[in-house]
């Protein structure tokens, strides 16, 4: 079975000074292009889910896709127009902001998902759940149009709706979840 993955880098970077999080130099490097090096080997296509710079993002991804419901709707709206795009039954789908995510913990996402195929697969530190870090069917396309379209906006409640499988991660595989949201972020994370 393939996959397909979407990088969601549509936000608004409010907590970035307003920057576009995806396009911020980390360690070197944009900070999604970091998540786009480890994905790109281990899926079928790769997207990056943005509504402004799509300039930049084009360049780094296979294809590039910008919400297709109006409004500002959130990361579930990055999700819907990836599944509009994708062709595999199987759609990866991680934030631009956690660059220490490590390779082997996407691959052990995806295999996860693979076995529980009907399944939402998402990560889970302890008792956080990381629910931007998953592997959503396709099949749940006309489920999460339907929840956007009647109001619906969080991400926890949507997977409510559905079966949801908790991959649990180590102690050491949480540091890699950390979320680079802030500029003093940037410096904190540093490898």
């Amino acid at each position: 079975m393939t996959i397909s993955a979407v990088i969601l880098a549509g936000g608004e970077g409010r907590r970035m000074q307003g920057l576009d999080k995806g396009l911020v130099i980390f360690d070197g490097k944009k900070m999604i292009q970091w998540t786009v090096d480890r994905v790109k080997p281990l899926v079928e296509k790769t997207m990056i889910s943005c509504n402004r710079n799509i300039g930049d993002y084009m360049v780094l991804a296979d294809s590039v896709v910008c919400d297709r419901i109006a409004g500002s709707l959130g990361p579930l709206a990055g999700v819907h127009a990836a599944m509009e795009s994708a062709s595999a039954p199987l759609l990866l789908v991680l934030p631009c902001d956690t660059p220490l995510l490590k390779a082997s913990l996407i691959q052990r996402l995806i295999e996860c998902a693979l076995e529980h195929c009907d399944s939402i697969v998402c990560l889970e530190d302890g008792e956080y759940s990381h629910p931007l870090h998953a592997v959503i069917p396709l099949s749940l396309k006309q489920s999460l149009e339907d929840y956007l379209i009647g109001g619906g906006r969080s991400v926890v409640k949507w997977y409510a709706m559905h079966q949801v499988i908790r991959l649990k991660v180590s102690s050491e595989e949480s540091v890699t979840l950390a979320n680079i949201n802030r500029p003093s972020d940037i410096e904190m994370h540093k490898a």
